[in-house]
């Protein structure tokens, strides 16, 4: 087994010590790039968009991250499953359509609550295991979580950030197909799973 082998290994078992469900060495060229990902930020209009530092148009476009990740050779996909509570399951898999779940405020924050835990709890591997390959050596090494960066309750997109350190914006917020770079690694994540919810990061290695 090769250093960089090894050392991946090593930190996919970080990720799991540290919440993960799963971590998984991959080729940095099984990543697939797509621009109609960063076009579903728009439209439908998400609410982050242009109001979190981690969310377009403040990352870089997909044009612009596939000539980053041309310069990498491997990556590390880290997954969290996240169970979902009696409650929100028999809601959401309910007749009721997503504009009367998210007007119920009682609702919503549930969401918001044990959403939050989960998201953060993402960004804490994604950032641990990016600061240990840096220690060894994985200068470059950069990560991304899942969704909107959850660690301040509104994020002041006129102020430096408050967590540089933590903050890493998601996977689809450079481009990245999610779903189809799972496909391509035999990760593929069920959609409309009734039970749990997968949150998926990644990080670059070189």
């Amino acid at each position: 087994m090769s250093g960089i082998e090894k050392d991946l290994e090593e930190l996919s078992r970080l990720a799991v010590t540290l919440g993960a469900s799963r971590a998984r060495p991959v080729p940095a060229d099984f990543i697939v790039v797509d621009e109609r990902v960063q076009l579903k930020c728009r439209f439908p209009p998400c609410p982050f968009y242009g109001r979190n530092r981690m969310c377009p148009p403040f990352t870089p476009t997909a044009e612009e991250f596939r000539k980053y990740l041309a310069k990498y050779r491997h990556a590390l996909i880290v997954q969290l499953d996240v169970p979902l509570t009696e409650d929100v399951k028999r809601r959401i898999h309910g007749d009721s359509r997503l504009e009367e779940l998210f007007s119920d405020r009682e609702f919503s924050r549930t969401l918001m609550r044990e959403g939050r835990q989960a998201w953060r709890l993402l960004n804490q591997v994604i950032s641990g295991v990016e600061r240990e390959s840096f220690k060894r050596g994985y200068r470059f090494a950069v990560g991304f979580a899942a969704g909107s960066c959850p660690l301040c309750d509104e994020c002041d997109v006129t102020a430096p950030c408050k967590h540089p350190f933590e903050a890493r914006p998601s996977m689809e917020a450079v481009g990245i197909d999610v779903h189809g770079t799972l496909n391509k690694v035999g990760l593929g994540v069920e959609w409309g799973a009734r039970g749990t919810v997968t949150l998926t990061g990644l990080i670059l290695i070189d």
